[in-house]
């Protein structure tokens, strides 16, 4: 009746006054873009494309931040590489600034050194270092010899992964994800591209970025895998079968070196790999159409390697979208919309939960309850990250496995953590081998070939026999057989025999007049209890048959001799490095007695102290040693050349040669200063000098500080794949002058 009653002029005025205040009562600016309010039923889906490309993938972060600041959703998230691990985090549910704190909490540098890092290591294992400095590994497997699958294991990078996935590890089906999340990795065995879509998103990620030669492949599915960017570094297509309507690509990949920048057999490894990366690449961007967007960080003077650089990085990220952000815009939905599409992603990542069963998986032949010792978290409490990565660090550390990893997982109702043991397939048994090079030039030089042979796995209670031996200036031959007594494998009993060898001079008014050897045969029984892997005990009677041989010179006078003494040694090492240690301590308290009715020559007792403590700042260390020798009875009868403690060379008084000083006490005191130079993490290197005073004497009342000797040294070093490398120039207060050349052992053990 209303209508009838009004002319249409009337009845038009009125319908276009309804419209306009339904539009203006339901409108809502959308973040600075009030046009662009694009409803959630009516918008396209939208595809993130992540490229690799190493730390430059750290962009990625920053262009994560400006989609969320404009509203822009994304409804599928692919990944390569470094752009698997940001874009899988974000699919969790983390925010940009919870991936920011997660990544960049990493020490990146850190996590591409393996083997276990030494201050995580058995010390057992860190006795290997005692031998010599060769620790790459040639694994003996079904009587064939196999060659590391990697540079390193990957430990430290699958821990680092775990430590960012594990609150979506319950979720195996990667659709089921906050984001469905697609990684790619690279099929080794055919070359094409693998994508993965389920099981476990942090072996996802390391699969993803196993960098060939780098790192080893990793196996999902029964297949082979190695780096995504070969195969596929670009994903756009599988975004776009994942049900993508546009993709947004963010391609951090290194660009091609300039031919002036290609001078070296690494640039051009390099220059090939990016060639064969863009090839792909390139052929997936070519598929973009004008409503994709591709951005493209610039900054190009970062490497791929420098994770140190990623503040810059990420904000190289955030400028680059904004520099976009008028494409990006026409894709960001309303304040009100954003939130809609935000509140209905599936909320699956779990920050802290509590874990209400433990099970261990383990491949390797230890008893299940030497790991389980080793586990501290308790059940019906909430998982402990920091204290996890501690355990696991500390299995690694036994030298069994190829990696200790955790996932999180919900079976009936209940929480589990499960830490998988792997076995070291390739490296059951293996050799190892080693070059010393200890050479004064004109003055003496001592030349040593190295080798060792270690089957570690005689029993399921890490039962171990360890032969090795050197050829050269001074021969050497050692078989022990070491075996734990319980599953902390912290007591022990050993047994070991072989010959050694040491050269030494004498010197007269600076001139070397004859030089000689004392060779052993020894054989030695011991029992032990170390300590928190730091710390160990150890006591035991040794008998050694000798012989001192005249290499040049006038022979000695008692060139036969006997030994032995029953002992008790306490070491302790915590230094992070033998060979110039940035932290940590070492120490040495050994008290010898030789008993004739042992079968000695003479009775005898000698007490020997060394400690040496490192501490940095930023790239500064400073060193301290200080070295204490004495025989208590020192009486001219003793005084037998074998019983003598032979000192002298670099870092022993620098300026003498190695083994000059002998008597029967020795002190020396130095203070060490070194700087580390450059951020070559696989090859540190070192420059510095020291100053030093000591000496040694006959007898003790002929000890004095007016008899001090003072010295000081300059050198270079470096830690190289072949052991450590110095080169050095020492001088004497009297006028002693010389040049060193070492490789392969360390002063810190002398």
């Amino acid at each position: 009746m209303l209508f009838r009653r009004c002319n249409s002029s009337t009845f038009i005025l009125t319908l276009v006054l309804f419209c306009f205040c339904k539009t203006a009562l339901s409108e809502t600016p959308a973040n600075n873009n009030p046009e662009s309010s694009i409803a959630n039923s009516q918008r396209p889906k939208i595809g993130l494309v992540l490229s690799g490309g190493g730390a430059r993938g750290f962009a990625h972060i920053g262009v994560l931040k400006v989609l969320e600041e404009n509203n822009v959703p994304v409804d599928y998230i692919v990944g390569t590489s470094m752009g698997s691990i940001i874009g899988g985090i974000y699919a969790l549910g983390l925010t940009p600034e919870d991936i920011e704190t997660g990544v960049t909490g990493i020490h990146w540098n850190k996590v591409f050194n393996d083997f276990a890092r030494r201050t995580q290591k058995r010390f057992r294992r860190k006795l290997d270092n005692y031998d010599f400095f060769g620790v790459k590994r040639i694994g003996i497997s079904n009587d064939s010899l196999e060659l590391p699958p990697g540079i390193i294991e990957g430990q430290q990078i699958e821990l680092a992964l775990d430590r960012l996935a594990y609150p979506g590890f319950d979720i195996e089906d990667f659709d089921k994800l906050s984001i469905p999340y697609r990684a790619i990795a690279t099929n080794i065995e055919t070359g094409k591209p693998f994508i993965i879509k389920n099981g476990n998103i942090a072996r996802a990620m390391r699969a993803s970025m196993s960098i060939p030669g780098a790192l080893p492949a990793i196996s999902i599915d029964g297949v082979l895998l190695i780096d995504g960017g070969i195969a596929n570094n670009i994903p756009v297509d599988v975004a776009r079968s994942m049900g993508a309507d546009v993709v947004i690509v963010v391609d951090v990949s290194e660009p091609l070196a300039n031919k002036e920048d290609i001078q070296s057999g690494i640039d051009v490894t390099s220059q090939l790999t990016t060639i064969m990366t863009r090839r792909v690449a390139d052929q997936q961007l070519a598929t973009l159409t004008e409503k994709d967007i591709l951005i493209i960080p610039a900054e190009k003077d970062i490497s791929s390697s420098d994770f140190n650089e990623y503040p810059a990085l990420i904000r190289a990220g955030e400028a680059a979208a904004n520099e976009m952000l008028a494409a990006l815009k026409k894709y960001s939905l309303s304040f009100e919309d954003y939130a809609e599409y935000k509140a209905a992603l599936p909320k699956i990542a779990r920050r802290n939960p509590v874990i209400d069963f433990i099970e261990i998986k383990n491949s390797t032949d230890l008893k299940d309850e030497i790991m389980q010792v080793r586990i501290h978290q308790k059940v019906g409490e909430v998982l402990d990250i920091a204290q996890l990565e501690e355990d696991l660090s500390s299995i690694y550390g036994l030298d069994y496995s190829s990696s200790v990893v955790y996932s999180v997982e919900t079976r009936a109702g209940k929480t589990g953590l499960i830490i998988y043991v792997r076995d070291r397939q390739w490296a059951r048994q293996y050799l190892q081998f080693g070059l010393s090079i200890e050479s004064t030039f004109d003055a003496q030089s001592i030349t040593n070939l190295h080798a060792a042979y270690t089957n570690p796995n005689l029993n399921n209670m890490a039962g171990e026999i360890r032969a090795s031996g050197a050829v050269g200036s001074e021969p050497q031959l050692n078989v022990e057989y070491y075996q734990p007594m319980n599953v902390d494998l912290d007591f022990y009993v050993s047994t070991e025999t072989g010959i050694s060898t040491t050269v030494y001079p004498i010197l007269i008014e600076s001139n070397v007049e004859s030089v000689h050897s004392i060779n052993r045969t020894y054989v030695a029984f011991s029992a032990g209890k170390t300590f928190a892997q730091t710390t160990d005990l150890n006591l035991g009677i040794r008998y050694s048959d000798g012989r001192i041989k005249t290499i040049s010179g006038r022979p000695p006078v008692t060139p036969d001799f006997l030994e032995s003494y029953v002992y008790a040694r306490l070491m302790h090492d915590s230094l992070n490095n033998l060979i110039l240690p940035t932290s940590g301590f070492l120490g040495r308290l050994e008290f010898r007695a030789n008993r004739k009715t042992l079968g000695s020559d003479v009775n005898l007792e000698q007490v020997k102290l060394s400690l040496s403590g490192a501490e940095s700042y930023q790239r500064y260390t400073i060193l301290g040693r200080f070295i204490a020798e004495t025989t208590l009875n020192d009486t001219s009868s003793q005084a037998q050349l074998n019983n003598l403690f032979l000192r002298g060379g670099f870092l022993e008084l620098s300026g003498t040669i190695r083994n000059e000083l002998l008597g029967q006490h020795f002190a020396l005191a130095e203070a060490v200063f070194y700087r580390r130079l450059g951020d070559i993490s696989l090859l540190p290197m070192y420059a510095g000098f020291s100053l030093e005073t000591g000496n040694t004497w006959f007898y003790r009342s002929d000890i004095s500080t007016s008899d001090l000797r003072y010295a000081g040294s300059m050198f270079v070093a470096a830690d190289t794949f072949i052991g450590p490398v110095y080169l050095a120039l020492g001088a004497t207060d009297r006028g002693e002058l010389a040049v060193y050349f070492n490789i392969g052992n360390t002063f810190l053990l002398r």
